[in-house]
C-alpha cells in the first residue's frame, strides 16, 4: 500500500477549495471576456493542429497507396516536420510566441486606431472581424495561455490515444468549443512573487499570510482575491482556505468555471506535508465493508448494520442498501415542458435565450444535488470503516447504445437507452473517484474490485457459482448447492467485501507485513476489527419466518 511514485506523492499533498462567486456586472463582464478569450485561444490551437493532421492524413494515405510501408512514412513524416512547419504540430510555449503575440498585437494596434478617431467598421473590415475580439488585449495573458495549455493538453491525449500510450477508449479528435454550448473556463498561475491571490484580508506572496508578518487576522470571510481580476464577494464561507494557508499550505493557482449562470472559483493548494489522518475508532470497530453499485438500489452495502451506524442516509426497510434517489428523474417532467418550449421558439429571439438560460440552470441544480447526495455517502463510508471495497466497473461500455449496425440493428433499443439514462444519472464514475480520494484523506484503505469479478453469480455462503445466470429481473440469488436465499445486491456486496480483503492481504504480505493505511502510513489499521463480511441477517436467510 506504500506510494513510490512522486507524482502520487504530490497528490497527496493537494487539495482544492471551491467557492461560488457573487460578481457584480462589471465583475461579470470582465469574466465572459477572460472566458471568451480563453475560448478563442483554445480554437486557434485547435484549428492550427487540426490542419496539421489534416495534411499528415493524406500525406500518409498517399504514401500508402504506393506501397510504402508505415515505418518508413512515420520517418518520413518526422524529416518532414524539419523542414516544413506545416507538417508539425505545435505546442502551446510555441504557438504563443509564432502566433498569439502577433494577434495580440494586431488587437492592440486596432485598439489604438479607434481610440484615435478611426471607424472601427474600418478597421475590423469584413476580412477580419468574424475573428476579432476589441478587448483580447485587455484580457491578462495567463488567461490567454490557459487556454492554449488545455488545447494541448487535448491533442497530447488524442496522440497518446491513437499511440497506444492511453489506456481506456480511444480518444477523438479536439473539437472546437462553441459560446454558450461548451464549458467556460480558464486558470491562472501564481506566477509573480507579490500577486495577491486568495481569501480577502491577506496578501498572498506566492501562498503566505501577511498576518504572519504582523498584519491583523483575516475577519472577512465572503470575498477572495484573484489576480487581475480583483476582489469578488463569494456566496460560500473561505474560512476553510484561511485555515489551510495558515498552516502553510501555499496556492499554486485558481480556476474561474461558468456553469448555467453561476460563477466558480476553484483554488488549488499544496501543503507541505500529506494530509494524513488516522483510521476513526468508529472505522475500526466497523471493519470493512463491500460496496456493490446498481440500478434498483443506489449501492447495497455488505454490513448488514449500516442502518444502525447512518440513521440520516436513506436505506430500503429491510436491507442495507441505499435509495437510488434518481436525480434527473424529479426534474423530468419540467425538463420536458422546456424543452418543448424551446422547440417551439423562434431562433434568435429573446425568449430562446431565457429557455436556454432556463434548461441549462435545471440541469445544472440537478447536478449540484447529485453532487451534495455523493459526496455525504462517500465521507460516511471513508470515515466509518477502515477498508472499503469496491467493483470497478465499465461504465462506458454499460452504457453503450444497443442501436447496432443497419445490417445488424439491436434489440430492445428503447429499454436499453432507458437503462444507459439511469446508469448515467447514478454517476457511478464519480461516486468510485470520490470514494477513493477520501479514503487516502481519512486514513482508510481502498480496494477496487476486479470488473470480470464474479460477484452476482457466487454464493456469499458455500462460495459457489450459481449454475443460472442471473438477469436483472432476479432480484433473489437462490443458491441451489447450499440453499442461501438472499437479496441479491446485498449477496454481490459480501462477495466483494471479501475479495477487496483478499487483495489487501497480498498487499501486505507483498510488503513487510504491518498495516499500512490509505497514504502508507504504519499502523492506521491495528485494532481494527476483523474484516469477515458480516452475514446476512436472518430475514434474508431461507427458512427465516
Amino acid at each position: 500500500m506504500a506510494t513510490t511514485d512522486k507524482k502520487d506523492k504530490d497528490r497527496e499533498k493537494l487539495r482544492a477549495y471551491k467557492f461560488r462567486l457573487d460578481p457584480n456586472q462589471a465583475q461579470t463582464t470582465a469574466l465572459y471576456q477572460a472566458v471568451g478569450a480563453a475560448r478563442y485561444t483554445y480554437n486557434m490551437l485547435t484549428a492550427y493542429n487540426s490542419e496539421v493532421n489534416r495534411l499528415r492524413d493524406d500525406y500518409w494515405k498517399k504514401r500508402h497507396d504506393e506501397g510504402i510501408s508505415d515505418a518508413d512514412i512515420k520517418k518520413e513524416l518526422k524529416a518532414l516536420a524539419k523542414e516544413d512547419k506545416r507538417y508539425k504540430q505545435l505546442k502551446y510555449g510555441a504557438f504563443s510566441t509564432q502566433y498569439l503575440t502577433p494577434e495580440r498585437d494586431r488587437h492592440k494596434d486596432a485598439a489604438l486606431r479607434i481610440k484615435n478617431g478611426e471607424d472601427p467598421s474600418v478597421v475590423w473590415n469584413q476580412e477580419t472581424e468574424r475573428s476579432a475580439n476589441p478587448w483580447l488585449h485587455t484580457v491578462n495573458r495567463r488567461v490567454l495561455v490557459s487556454g492554449l495549455q488545455n488545447a494541448s493538453d487535448a491533442w497530447d491525449n488524442f496522440w497518446d490515444s491513437r499511440m497506444g500510450k492511453r489506456a481506456g477508449r480511444l480518444v477523438g479528435t479536439p473539437r472546437f468549443k462553441k459560446k454558450g454550448v461548451s464549458r467556460d473556463s480558464f486558470t491562472v498561475p501564481a506566477a509573480k512573487e507579490k500577486e495577491k491571490m486568495g481569501a480577502y484580508g491577506a496578501a498572498y506572496l506566492r501562498g503566505e499570510p501577511a498576518y504572519k508578518q504582523g498584519r491583523r487576522k483575516i475577519t472577512d470571510y465572503r470575498h477572495v482575491r484573484l489576480s487581475y481580476l480583483g476582489t469578488i464577494r463569494t456566496f460560500n464561507s473561505t474560512k476553510p482556505l484561511v485555515k489551510a494557508v495558515a498552516a502553510g499550505a501555499k496556492i499554486r493557482r485558481y480556476t474561474v468555471s461558468r456553469n448555467a449562470d453561476r460563477w466558480y472559483v476553484s483554488f488549488l493548494v499544496k501543503f507541505s506535508e500529506p494530509i494524513r489522518r488516522s483510521a476513526t475508532k468508529r472505522a475500526r470497530a466497523a471493519g470493512s465493508v463491500g460496496v456493490d453499485l446498481g440500478v434498483k438500489y443506489l449501492a447495497s452495502l455488505s454490513d448488514s448494520e449500516a442502518p444502525q451506524r447512518f440513521p440520516n442516509l436513506k436505506f430500503v426497510e429491510g436491507l442495507p442498501s441505499l435509495e437510488n434517489p434518481r436525480w434527473s428523474g424529479t426534474s423530468s417532467r419540467r425538463l420536458r415542458k422546456l424543452q418543448r418550449a424551446l422547440a417551439r421558439s423562434q431562433k434568435g429571439s429573446n425568449r430562446r435565450s431565457r429557455l436556454v438560460k432556463q434548461i441549462a440552470r435545471l440541469h445544472h441544480m440537478t447536478a449540484l444535488r447529485r453532487e451534495s447526495n455523493l459526496h455525504q455517502l462517500t465521507k460516511k463510508l471513508a470515515t466509518g470503516y477502515t477498508l472499503v471495497g469496491f467493483e470497478d466497473l465499465n461504465v462506458s461500455g454499460m452504457t453503450a447504445s444497443a442501436k447496432g449496425t443497419v445490417e445488424n440493428p439491436g434489440k430492445n433499443v428503447a429499454q436499453k437507452s432507458g437503462l444507459n439514462r439511469v446508469v448515467l444519472d447514478a454517476a457511478f464514475g464519480v461516486f468510485r473517484n470520490q470514494l477513493e480520494y477520501k479514503a487516502v484523506w481519512y486514513g482508510s484503505a481502498f480496494e477496487k474490485v476486479n470488473r470480470y469479478f464474479a460477484s452476482s453469480q457466487t454464493c456469499s455462503e458455500c462460495g459457489r457459482k450459481a449454475k443460472t445466470k442471473l438477469t436483472l429481473r432476479d432480484r433473489v440469488f437462490d443458491c441451489v448447492y447450499c440453499g442461501n436465499m438472499m437479496d441479491r445486491d446485498f449477496n454481490a456486496a459480501v462477495n466483494i467485501c471479501r475479495e477487496a480483503q483478499r487483495l489487501f492481504d497480498e498487499k501486505l504480505a507483498s510488503e513487510d507485513g504491518e498495516s499500512l493505511n490509505g497514504r502508507g502510513s504504519r499502523g492506521a489499521l491495528r485494532g481494527a476489527k476483523t474484516v469477515e463480511a458480516s452475514r446476512p441477517p436472518a430475514s434474508h436467510r431461507r427458512g427465516s419466518p
